[in-house]
């Protein structure tokens, strides 16, 4: 197994999704209480050194790797019709959580991140009936180092650096991001280093 500490700059803002659970308060309105746990979409480190800081779940990496794989659909060589798709399904962990920092290393926190009021479908399909006013989390400036442990062997730097750069271009990260028609989440890979 091979470990490669990959480091991104995001070139889009990021949006965050994370699911509330929280019930709305007695005659508080759908609006009034999205607006209200707005910063509970945000995944925020509440133990140790890095308390505080915004992060992202690390199998957004994963999804993101597997989901440029299927975009490109490039062939393992000596293996036919066979696409990479699989093994970065099967072959490829990330486990670590993706914490964000500005483009100046400083890591973001709460405080960084500005709630946008956005009018949006109420049941977050493109060009569904009723619209509803949401707000959604967002930094616009931001960075990532995230760690990818690679147990399959056909996946070498070369072929990971490639998939990398496509979910940076055409996946994307966080919620409306480029992969499901929006625009936020884009990133630039800066360096895939072995570990």
């Amino acid at each position: 197994m091979k470990t490669y500490r990959v480091t991104l700059t995001g070139v889009s803002e990021m949006f965050f999704g994370r699911p509330v659970l929280e019930p709305k308060l007695k005659n508080e309105t759908h609006e009034q209480h999205d607006a209200r746990t707005a910063p509970q979409k945000v995944y925020v480190e509440q133990i140790g050194e890095r308390k505080g800081t915004v992060y992202i779940q690390p199998f957004a990496l994963k999804n993101g790797l597997e989901s440029a794989a299927k975009r490109i659909q490039r062939p393992i060589p000596g293996q036919g019709k066979s696409t990479y798709s699989k093994l970065f399904r099967q072959g490829v962990m990330c486990v670590e959580k993706i914490y964000l920092t500005d483009h100046s290393g400083k890591p973001l926190t709460l405080d960084d991140v500005k709630m946008l009021r956005i009018f949006v479908p109420s049941d977050g399909k493109r060009g569904s009936g009723k619209r509803v006013w949401r707000t959604f989390p967002q930094v616009t400036e931001w960075a990532a180092v995230g760690v990818i442990h690679i147990v399959d062997p056909k996946i070498d730097e070369e072929i990971l650096t490639e998939h990398l750069v496509e979910f940076g271009q055409y996946i994307g990260m966080g919620s409306m991001r480029v992969e499901n028609g929006g625009i936020a989440g884009r990133f630039a890979v800066e360096s895939v280093d072995l570990v």
